[in-house]
């Protein structure tokens, strides 16, 4: 008899982000404008982009569509793996020779989403998870859907919201920076107390990077090998989403050095399990997104994607001021695209979110949302149209 999965039936009944992003939240926010219909509204909890593809990307989508309507140069299925020409263009013109990542070390996905959960499929059932908090939710959410154990690591104002080691052995350490929700950076010391625990307890660092190009200030770590022996412990996640406007084409990669070990592996294994997975799951992302993702590397895609970074940034900017001036309190926005709002106190998210919704028309997602340590607090993302941003903040 057929039975059902217990671990993904615990999401079920509106708990995942996804179903509290487009329910709750945007139920409320249809409610008060059905009843409110000549208030302008500012979009401000989802984390889409909003601006074209870079023209570089552009015209190689567009030859690359022409090929595969030729005879002559049509192409079906790709490496498994990625694009060879892609793979090696991670390694050389977005991590350079400055970390030494090898083409066989990088595996090409639909971007960043599922690789962050998908990855826990190289490890035991039985290890611990930790996951910092507040956190993405899909962290939280892969790890129930596992049925792992899971640890939370507090991440609070008064420690720039980077979080402490953990105070119990756990064997895959979640962390993302520049951090979705908070928009902190951590310092060079604190990844490396990070990877000398990983590497004293053979534990794994899943270190979510997609938001790293957006890192502006100095000595800030744009990726966690840039860190002294994180070749040994860590696996990389990047994507194409937000400093391309890839959101709608879904390609992204992770890293899995070959110097990486754990406990009953050599050097190499992890890397070859994941291939194999591949092999077994997922055979390749479209090819046409692939070769759109390589002009973005290009040095013309490269400029052109700066700029589109510049453009959200300067929006996060706008906007950070703009709330700052009333006299909130705000964190992020400057390293990346998120700006992490502190409620007036007594107000806990949800009231917060009500509030900014009735008298701002500014929409974003209540913090408690992305974890009990996120009461308080209100994120908003700052991907939006210039236009939108700089009316929402003259209504501010």
């Amino acid at each position: 008899m057929a039975t059902k999965n217990l671990s993904l039936s615990q999401l079920s009944g509106g708990k995942t982000y996804t179903e509290i992003v487009f329910n709750q939240v945007w139920g409320k926010v249809e409610a008060y404008r059905a009843s409110h219909p000549q208030q302008q509204l500012f979009m401000m909890a989802f984390g889409d982009t909003t601006q074209p593809l870079p023209p570089t990307v552009v015209r190689a989508l567009v030859e690359a569509a022409n090929r595969l309507g030729d005879r002559q140069t049509y192409t079906g299925y790709e490496d498994i793996s990625g694009n060879p020409a892609l793979r090696s263009a991670v390694c050389a013109d977005y991590y350079q020779k400055k970390m030494d990542i090898d083409p066989s070390e990088v595996f090409i996905s639909d971007g960043a989403q599922s690789v962050s959960v998908n990855i826990q499929e190289l490890f035991a059932p039985d290890n611990t998870v930790a996951v910092q908090n507040p956190t993405y939710p899909s962290f939280v959410e892969g790890t129930l859907v596992a049925g792992r154990p899971l640890v939370n690591l507090p991440c609070r104002e008064d420690n720039n919201f980077v979080p402490k080691l953990p105070d119990e052995k756990v064997d895959l350490i979640y962390l993302c920076f520049p951090n979705n929700p908070t928009g902190a950076v951590a310092t060079p010391e604190q990844l490396q107390a990070f990877v000398d625990y990983a590497r004293s307890h053979q534990a794994v660092i899943i270190f979510d990077a997609v938001y790293s190009p957006f890192i502006t200030t100095p000595n800030i770590p744009q990726s966690i090998y840039e860190i002294e022996g994180a070749k040994e412990c860590a696996i990389e996640i990047g994507s194409f989403s937000k400093w391309a406007n890839f959101t709608g084409l879904r390609v992204g990669w992770c890293v899995i050095p070959q110097e990486l070990t754990i406990k009953n592996t050599v050097p190499g294994e992890l890397n070859d399990l994941w291939r194999l997975r591949h092999a077994v799951k997922f055979w390749g992302t479209a090819n046409i997104a692939q070769h759109g993702a390589i002009a973005a590397l290009s040095p013309a895609g490269q400029q052109e994607c700066q700029e589109v970074v510049k453009y959200y940034l300067e929006n996060a900017r706008l906007l950070r001021e703009g709330l700052s001036a009333t006299g909130l309190m705000c964190f992020g926005g400057i390293d990346s695209p998120f700006v992490w709002v502190k409620a007036p106190q007594g107000l806990s998210s949800w009231q917060f979110f009500q509030k900014m919704l009735q008298s701002t028309g500014i929409v974003g997602v209540p913090g408690s949302v992305f974890g009990d340590c996120g009461e308080g607090y209100l994120r908003l993302v700052a991907l939006g149209p210039r236009e939108e941003i700089e009316a929402a903040v003259k209504n501010l």
